[in-house]
């Protein structure tokens, strides 16, 4: 009974702790869009795959150029990521503009986000709208990780997992450098968090990543990708 009830306290204490860590960040400031790639997508012709991909690059233009879209980019193993300057609502009005994902071809998922300030990054993103195109530069050496609560483990529920990810980022910067992490989103719900990083090692840190203190626990899983994205989006130099 004395450890039932010493378990109790120390989920709530935990809960508590977490809510207020989650509400620092704000209540969904921007929106991110994982597109996965559909594994059940119709066989189409070359040449309607092509039309598809020139219509959702037509598509990403427009929004950045409507100044709704921030940033979008392609993980370098397929599918990918855009990142809204619309709250969720407004952003599932979008998304269907975009003739491949109107066909189906990929699966998408819809998050609510708040940047994670680290080192002297503010907690707003910065928009790269009054740039030229050509002067928008992708980076080739960015890698993406994003940590998801593992829901089939019980203990999960009464733990936010912002501050396990705070304490990451940190000792990642410690070990390489403050300007390793490019930014980090808390996605809202309790649904976990992303982060870029930059490395010109290949294949990435994943091991650094991978040392998590949830994941080693089985609270959490974790992804780990190259992505093609743009430079300036975490008002990085």
């Amino acid at each position: 009974m004395k450890h039932t009830m010493t378990r109790i306290l120390f989920s709530a204490f935990l809960f508590s702790l977490s809510f207020l860590l989650s509400a620092q960040y704000g209540n969904g400031r921007y929106t991110f869009v994982f597109l996965n790639t559909n594994p059940n997508k119709a066989e189409i012709s070359k040449a309607a795959v092509d039309s598809l991909q020139t219509g959702h690059m037509n598509n990403i233009n427009r929004l950045v150029k409507e100044r709704k879209m921030i940033a979008a980019g392609p993980f370098f193993t397929g599918g990918g990521v855009f990142l809204f300057d619309t709250n969720v609502e407004e952003t599932k009005a979008i998304l269907n503009s975009d003739p491949a994902i109107a066909a189906d071809r990929y699966i998408l998922e819809v998050f609510a986000v708040d940047p994670i300030p680290h080192n002297a990054v503010n907690k707003t993103l910065c928009t790269l709208w009054d740039k030229n195109e050509a002067d928008v530069e992708m980076a080739m050496n960015y890698y993406f990780v994003r940590y998801k609560p593992n829901k089939e483990n019980e203990d999960i529920a009464a733990v936010k997992t912002n501050r396990f990810t705070e304490n990451l980022i940190k000792s990642v910067s410690k070990k390489n450098g403050q300007n390793t992490i490019i930014g980090a989103l808390n996605l809202n719900d309790n649904e976990g968090q992303l982060i870029f990083y930059q490395s010109d090692i290949e294949g990435g840190m994943e091991a650094d990543f991978a040392a998590h203190e949830l994941v080693k626990k089985g609270l959490m899983t974790y992804e780990h990708s190259q992505i093609y994205f743009p430079k300036g989006v975490f008002c990085e130099n």
